[in-house]
């Protein structure tokens, strides 16, 4: 008889649980990653010494944890000196800042190709470089952009 009750009783909370309607799932934050200032045409040309600032604007539906902006290069330490990264934390929105500096002519670069996704190709005499920023979320969600450019050092 006890076995009946407790094989009773557990069905009976097998359909309560089955029945309870379950709360709807929330909905993965919105982050719009964007690069206010990309040089004209892909190709920002500079002098050696010459610098120039990009601003990223970052803004979210929720608070994240970390909204950051980075560079990347096909080249790393040729042609160019970037100013450190940038970051805001706690926030819902951030501006973000990074500033090239041109160090060396790049006019003995090769052509680049599949850099950095698959069929960009960069001419000879430039320096693929490119932004990355994103954001990220309390529970590991996170969002990111990619803006691809080369420069071009006289």
């Amino acid at each position: 008889m006890k076995k009946r009750l407790a094989l009773l009783g557990i069905m009976i909370v097998g359909v309560l649980l089955t029945s309870i309607p379950a709360s709807p799932a929330t909905a993965a934050p919105t982050a719009t990653i964007t690069l206010l200032n990309p040089p004209p045409s892909g190709l920002l040309e500079l002098a050696v010494g010459e610098s120039y600032t990009f601003d990223i604007l970052i803004t979210s539906d929720e608070p994240f944890v970390l909204a950051m902006a980075m560079r990347d290069a096909y080249y790393p330490g040729r042609a160019v000196f970037w100013h450190d990264s940038d970051r805001v934390t706690q926030d819902t929105s951030a501006l973000l800042h990074l500033t090239i500096t041109g160090k060396n002519p790049t006019t003995d670069l090769a052509a680049v190709c599949d850099w950095p996704e698959p069929g960009a190709c960069w001419p000879e005499g430039v320096a693929p470089l490119s932004i990355v920023a994103g954001v990220r979320y309390k529970g590991g969600q996170a969002a990111a952009e990619t803006f691809p450019f080369a420069v071009k050092v006289h």
